[in-house]
């Protein structure tokens, strides 16, 4: 996929959008030109959240366009690198490997006098010191790459292939050989959902009616229209992908996400909403393991959003900041189903790695009861932010400390060590300096996971 060249003077979160902006773009343009057969993201779906290298999830706006990237370039998993990772995995970048921007937010403050103030110090302020400062929130980007765009897969295979692993969707039909998910069967069926969802009946057509706060979907074999294997298993995917489009409509009532939805087809506002819905249903279903085709009655809507996301293409960020919202609510009441039938969550994955991680951590010390030994586990790590400078992140018993930055050459210091014993007692040193009476401890273990964190 090609995309335009950027001027120059764009800060590099401007280019980030226009690139998010043009994908979405182009997913549209071809979807007019395929007669809507394909889906948003336009692959087959992945099985679980976009990761950095070291397994954390990308959320939000990053996870939907990692997945369109994957999808595009036709990668075989989400799973992406910075280049400083890169190079400390020993890989080389292939020919013509072009990075994909990651946004984020950061905050700019100033006090009362105009002072530059960090983070850290606006934490520690009183509440009426907090009141006296100016704080602008703003984009900021930094640039990865996919695992494809490297040559792992040729120097370290076992690694390769075991990353891939993780991302392969198991097939699961019911009884017609459409696909099945257990957990969305789990909340319709105890009826667990936000709202009522009336899924036993047939209808015409499926919508959500706020003054009922209810949806309403037709039956899942009215869904099966195909004729192939293949086909009918799709179909199956399309009911649920159906069902989290109007999810996602109902997320925005006022006591809930309270969205401006519009009130009529045809509606700008209206037009907005039905983007939301669709991009939404488009990311969770991914996560899962299939895409979301573009819905025939929406295509009423397709110029005017090509119309304005070529005019502004900062649209995306408020549609995306929608999205990030629904999206999140429909994966936290879904991961509630997955882990009461035995499954794996989707968002908890990496709470549930970093738990595992912990384990292997716990260190022991003794409390001021010189009569009870009080295990606590404690984590650390040093990485480098987008900026350029260095901070240090340390967490006791799964709660997160506040960061604290160090100085460059302490961090590049630490980085560049290579025997254990050795990182151990410096970054146990770096902790006793930065957290004292925060932590308690006398030493430290290793994050296998030190270096850039995203």
């Amino acid at each position: 996929m090609a995309y335009k060249n950027y001027n120059n003077s764009q800060t590099s979160s401007d280019k980030a959008i226009e690139k998010f902006s043009e994908m979405i773009i182009s997913r549209l343009e071809e979807g007019k030109a395929n007669d809507w057969k394909k889906g948003w993201i336009g692959g087959e779906g992945h099985f679980g959240m976009p990761q950095n290298l070291n397994g954390r999830n990308y959320s939000g706006t990053n996870s939907l366009f990692l997945f369109m990237d994957t999808a595009i370039n036709k990668y075989s998993a989400p799973v992406y690198m910075t280049f400083l990772q890169k190079e400390k995995e020993g890989l080389r970048l292939k020919k013509g490997s072009e990075a994909m921007p990651v946004i984020y937010w950061d905050m700019s403050i100033k006090d009362a006098n105009g002072k530059k103030v960090s983070m850290s110090d606006y934490k520690n302020m009183t509440k009426e010191e907090r009141e006296q400062c100016e704080v602008r929130p703003f984009l900021r980007s930094f640039r990865v790459y996919n695992i494809d765009q490297t040559n792992m897969q040729e120097v370290n295979k076992e690694k390769y292939d075991k990353i891939i692993s993780r991302f392969q969707p198991p097939k699961l039909a019911d009884t017609q050989g459409m696909y099945r998910n257990a957990a969305i069967d789990r909340m319709f069926e105890r009826q667990e959902w936000l709202c009522r969802i009336q899924y036993d009946k047939a209808s015409a057509q499926a919508f959500f009616k706020p003054s009922d706060d209810i949806i309403v979907l037709p039956l899942k074999a009215q869904f099966k229209i195909s004729n192939t294997p293949d086909g009918i298993y799709k179909d199956g995917m399309e009911y649920y992908s159906t069902a989290l489009h109007e999810m996602a409509h109902s997320t925005g009532t006022p006591e809930r996400l309270n969205r401006t939805m519009g009130s009529r087809f045809g509606d700008p506002k209206y037009g907005k909403e039905e983007l939301v819905a669709e991009l939404s249903a488009a990311m969770v279903g991914n996560t899962m393991g299939f895409d979301r085709r573009i819905q025939n009655n929406n295509v009423a809507y397709v110029d005017g959003w090509l119309h304005t996301l070529r005019e502004e293409p900062k649209f995306i960020v408020s549609v995306m900041a929608d999205v990030n919202k629904a999206s999140n609510m429909i994966l936290q009441k879904i991961d509630e189903q997955k882990l009461a039938i035995g499954e794996a969550p989707i968002l908890g994955a990496q709470q549930e790695q970093d738990k595992q991680q912990s384990q292997k951590t716990q260190i022991s010390t003794s409390s001021n009861d010189q009569t009870e030994e009080v295990a606590k586990s404690v984590k650390a790590s040093i990485y480098k932010l987008p900026t350029g400078s260095y901070v240090i992140q340390a967490s006791i018993n799964g709660q997160e400390l506040d960061q604290k930055p160090i100085d460059n050459k302490t961090a590049v210091s630490f980085l560049r060590l290579k025997d254990d014993t050795k990182m151990n007692q410096m970054l146990s040193d770096i902790v006793k300096d930065k957290y004292g009476s925060e932590l308690n401890v006398p030493k430290v273990n290793r994050n296998e996971s030190r270096g850039l964190k995203i």
